[in-house]
């Protein structure tokens, strides 16, 4: 059989025979005479007081077994240290390779011999009472790649945990050692593991800034592979590589690379997410730690007092990989909120793909922020439109596409929140507002998903009380339960409250440093995710920090603090103004309320006073603000103009044939209005925006009817043309095609079809006076083509 050509076993074979070549025996030692190697050597493993504490515990179930060969360490002794050594103790080297029965070997005081292994199992031992151990003796002469393997194959070692694997295969990587890189590769123990970091070192922008981190062995021990596959699959490199950045400069400072192994794990773990800046809670723990010697045992002296002041000049959160790996699970899924937003092989990362499908032509907002749910201000000075745009929908998606964790000291029953598809339909509108175009993002902006989550919760109804399915009553439920949204009031508007960074209150203060919320800090937070929060000024420091604080330096982690902090920190109360200004939805709904009166009366035929309605919708509150939005006359007057492209409803206290007159006489003709006059509302367009007409048209079509108003009363238009007779007649009326309206009188600009029909019919609508002896009959013209 022909020999397989195997250059990494033959290489393997040569160290264990080299090794064997330096081997000088074993002997029982005092442990007082062995010492550790440095932890900043290639392959050295930091010292991790929970692997101490695993193996005390297990000396205690099973006996520490120290003189065992199966417990055994290995030390590095000098020819000299040896022989002296012998001496002292009376006995000759050949004694040394007695390993059933091994010999005692004493040294002067002051000699200490290099443990390449062994160091938690020796740890554990002093704890338990232990004062000598097995040693297997080499010669410091020993070439460093046996010695590596010497230390890399220790019997009983607590298996390497990917992090660390990935640091070791990396430092031989670029130091072009392929056999030692091979053989950590090989360490994975499994090809998917493999797989995700070798995908990782193919990505030369992220790997280059896990590289700066490779001295601070202590940070890697978190790392897994199926964390890579995370990190990788939200495609948000440039956020990670800032975020990598940030955890750089935080352990630079406070390490050299020299002295970069003094950071172990266990203190890292200790420490990171603590806000030092924030909390004072958060710098007594610290000191406590440092003067008890809990953390970096490594620092001694004067260096332990330097290294507090550090910490302690830290800003924000003390981030580490840890860190890293929890966050993304906040970005998850306002990441895949992005994706719908875009084609589904889009090339590049997020940003650059959203960066692509932006123009500032097309942004509605050029000059404005989002202060709150639905409300646009302007900037108090000038900012990347871009930056400010795709920030604001990062914050949106974080408000509504998160799901917060369950919080156990909380079990109240979370509220229940509007559906994925909703939002992501409302997060589409802003995107659009923004400058965002795609056609992912008009099929999403265009969806009417109140509609069909309203018949689905109809449908459940019915199901869960044996009730009848009748989609035609369904249809009209569904379409009523839209116009109820208009009696809810709406909360407070944020932009009128300072969120609270740091408390004195044990009740306020947060229990999280890094992941997503919990339920009860995501219901008081989240009104508060908007642009002059986030970046708003510092606060003095407090006893604790609050969960807004943690979620703010999450992004800022992500995203970074500048240039956003810079505008936004130095207060706009002068600077800024409403660019739409949106009345509150009144408080609690009186009995002349149109809705609520309908619920008694069945929308009887009494004219019914409106309270003013402030623009747009609750599921469309984002779309269409704009600093000087045209008046669509009759429609709404200039105290509550409602946007572009936007469902609103009519507030005044008008019927139809004042609606109608006043538009015909004074309406706008750079404007196309479509009236849902069985529902009493509208959208209005500027006939400059024809795409847009035709996907609301084409939405619309696919449950309503068109119609228009000729010279002979109410025709029906031509479907294949029905954008470009918008365009001609600029007034579209649209109504159910299930007809759920019947019967409904015109007292508050709603009317049924029959009513409207007949009210044509009799009146010129041009002038509103009355056509006499003229009647409908049914047979309107076809003739708007």
């Amino acid at each position: 059989m022909q020999a397989i050509n195997d250059p990494l076993g033959q290489k393997a074979n040569l160290l264990a025979q080299t090794r064997l070549q330096y081997f000088r025996g074993y002997a029982i030692i005092d442990m007082r005479h062995l010492s550790f190697e440095s932890d900043a050597i290639l392959g050295s493993r930091p010292l991790d007081q929970t692997n101490v504490r695993r193996l005390h515990t297990m000396f205690a179930l099973e006996g520490c077994a120290n003189l065992e060969p199966e417990h055994k360490v290995a030390a590095t002794v000098s020819e000299l240290t040896l022989q002296e050594g012998l001496t002292r103790t009376g006995i000759t080297q050949e004694a040394l390779f007695n390993q059933v029965n091994p010999v005692n070997l004493s040294f002067e005081d002051t000699v200490r011999l290099v443990c390449a292994f062994g160091k938690h199992r020796l740890r554990a031992g002093e704890g338990f009472g232990v004062d000598r151990w097995l040693v297997e003796l080499y010669s410091t002469e020993i070439p460093l790649d046996a010695l590596a393997q010497l230390r890399e194959e220790s019997s009983g070692a607590q298996a390497f945990k990917d992090g660390e694997i990935y640091t070791i295969l990396r430092r031989y990587q670029l130091s072009n050692n392929d056999s030692q890189e091979q053989k950590w590769w090989a360490r994975f123990q499994s090809d998917d593991r493999r797989k995700n970091f070798r995908r990782l070192q193919r990505n030369k922008f992220l790997r280059e800034g896990f590289d700066k981190l490779l001295p601070y062995c202590g940070l890697w021990e978190p790392l897994k592979a199926y964390h890579i596959e995370r990190i990788l699959g939200l495609r948000c490199h440039e956020y990670i590589r800032h975020y990598l950045e940030e955890i750089y400069q935080a352990w630079s400072f406070l390490f050299s690379k020299e002295t970069a192994y003094m950071a172990d794990p266990t203190s890292v773990r200790l420490i990171e997410g603590l806000m030092f800046s924030y909390s004072l809670d958060d710098c007594d723990r610290l000191q406590e730690l440092m003067i008890s010697g809990t953390v970096f045992p490594h620092v001694k002296g004067d260096e332990r007092n330097n290294l507090q002041r550090k910490l302690l000049q830290i800003p924000g959160r003390l981030l580490s990989i840890n860190t890293l790996i929890q966050d993304t699970l906040y970005l998850q899924s306002p990441a895949k909120a992005f994706r719908s937003l875009l084609p589904k092989r889009f090339k590049g990362t997020l940003r650059e793909a959203m960066r692509q499908n932006w123009s500032s032509q097309n942004n509605k907002q050029l000059g404005n922020f989002q202060a709150s749910e639905h409300e646009f201000r302007t900037l108090p000075s000038p900012a990347d439109s871009f930056l400010i745009g795709i920030m604001q929908l990062w914050l949106f998606a974080l408000r509504h596409l998160v799901q917060p964790r369950r919080d156990n000291k909380n079990p109240q029953i979370p509220a229940s929140r509007s559906s994925e598809a909703h939002n992501l339909s409302n997060m589409a509108i802003l995107a659009h507002q923004l400058g965002f175009t795609s056609a992912e993002i008009n099929t999403l902006r265009l969806r009417d998903t109140t509609q069909w989550e309203s018949r689905s919760m109809l449908r459940a109804f019915c199901v869960d009380g044996f009730y009848q399915i009748d989609e035609a009553k369904i249809n009209s439920m569904a379409n009523r339960m839209k116009d109820y949204w208009r009696i809810l009031q709406r909360k407070q508007n944020a932009a009128e409250i300072t969120p609270s960074l740091v408390t004195n209150e044990v009740e306020l203060m947060t229990r999280r440093r890094y992941n997503c919320p919990f339920q009860s800090e995501d219901d008081r937070d989240r009104n508060f995710l908007f642009l002059e929060h986030i970046y708003s000024a510092e606060q003095p420091r407090a006893r604790y920090a609050t969960s807004f604080a943690v979620t703010r330096e999450i992004l800022y982690a992500f995203f970074g603090k500048s240039p956003l902090y810079d505008i936004f920190s130095q207060g706009s109360d002068n600077t800024s103004h409403v660019v739409s200004p949106t009345m509150e939805w009144g408080t609690i709904p009186s009995k002349d309320d149109p809705l609520v009166e309908a619920e008694a009366a069945s929308y009887g035929p009494s004219p019914v006073e409106l309270e003013p309605h402030p623009p747009g919708t609750p599921d469309r509150s984002t779309e269409g603000f704009e600093t000087r939005v045209p008046l669509a006359a009759g429609f709404e007057d200039d105290s509550c103009k409602a946007p572009l492209e936007t469902k609103a409803m009519i507030s005044l206290h008008r019927n139809v044939a004042e609606i109608l007159q006043m538009w015909y006489e004074t309406g706008d003709s750079h404007l196309v209005v479509l009236f849902l006059f069985e529902s009493r509302t509208y959208y209005k367009f500027d006939r400059k925006s024809e795409n847009s007409l035709r996907l609301r048209l084409t939405e619309l079509g696919k449950e309503h009817y068109f119609l228009v108003i000729g010279d002979y009363g109410v025709e029906l238009p031509n479907l294949s043309t029905i954008t470009e007779v918008a365009m001609r007649e600029r007034l579209i009326l649209v109504g159910y095609k299930d007809g759920p309206s019947k019967g409904v009188t015109d007292g508050n600009g709603q009317i049924s079809l029959d009513s409207l029909k007949d009210y044509v019919t009799k009146f010129d609508v041009r002038t509103g006076k009355r056509k006499a002896g003229d009647s409908y009959g049914g047979h309107a013209k076809r003739r708007a083509q």
